[in-house]
């Protein structure tokens, strides 16, 4: 019986495309070091999904179509059924999505980000966004279905200041919604050229740039 793959959306834009010798231990060797969390992103994550619940997706951009957002089936991860790349290599997906958008005949699948609002960055979470779209057409038996899924987006937050409000201080955050292509062909060659490098039997150098490899060669 041959491999199935397993692949989260959101371990392209931190995995492969952030260091591939460190996603190729994780992946092939089974070695994986990890860094802790901060438990503030969670909190604002909880706050970000439950301020928008039930809200109107022109409270995201105007330029959407009107909708309701859905945050409610946030906490629960979600699994494609088994999918095929491109060279018949057989693969699914799991993973937890931050926000959808009802609209009267289709879906909107909306990333929530705390990040520096630059449209440079965004094209690093195209895969993610691209494999939530595959994966909410194509759910198992018992994940949430979204079909069609008519656009994708990231929904950004950047820390902006600091103001006093009735005598305490609040976070003011500015906002950006950038629209990602929904490309189902494009998402198969990357998943393809991901299984590629994984069945590679050459394990990659150490990147220069990584503090985890740094402190991977200082044990060996």
């Amino acid at each position: 019986m041959d491999h199935v793959y397993k692949f989260s959306p959101s371990e392209f834009a931190f995995g492969y495309q952030g260091c591939k010798r460190c996603y190729y231990d994780t992946k092939v060797r089974n070695i994986t070091l990890t860094t802790r969390f901060p438990s503030v992103f969670s909190k604002l994550d909880k706050l970000q999904k439950n301020f928008y619940q039930n809200q109107s997706s022109k409270i995201i951009d105007t330029s959407l179509e009107e909708g309701v957002i859905i945050t409610e089936d946030a906490g629960r991860t979600q699994k494609s059924k088994v999918l095929k790349d491109k060279k018949g290599r057989p693969f699914y997906l799991s993973g937890r999505l931050d926000a959808y958008i009802k609209h009267k005949d289709s879906y909107t699948i909306v990333d929530f980000k705390v990040t520096d609002i630059n449209p440079k960055s965004i094209d690093s979470y195209r895969a993610q966004l691209q494999c939530y779209s595959l994966l909410f057409e194509n759910p198992d038996d018992k994940s949430l279905k979204l079909t069609p899924v008519k656009g994708l987006g990231i929904f950004c937050f950047e820390p902006n200041k600091i103001e006093f409000i009735n005598k305490v201080p609040l976070f003011n955050m500015n906002t950006k919604y950038y629209e990602i292509e929904k490309n189902d062909e494009k998402i198969l060659k990357y998943i393809t050229e991901v299984i590629d490098f994984l069945e590679n039997k050459t394990i990659p150098i150490f990147n220069e740039k990584c503090n985890i490899c740094e402190y991977k060669k200082n044990l060996t």
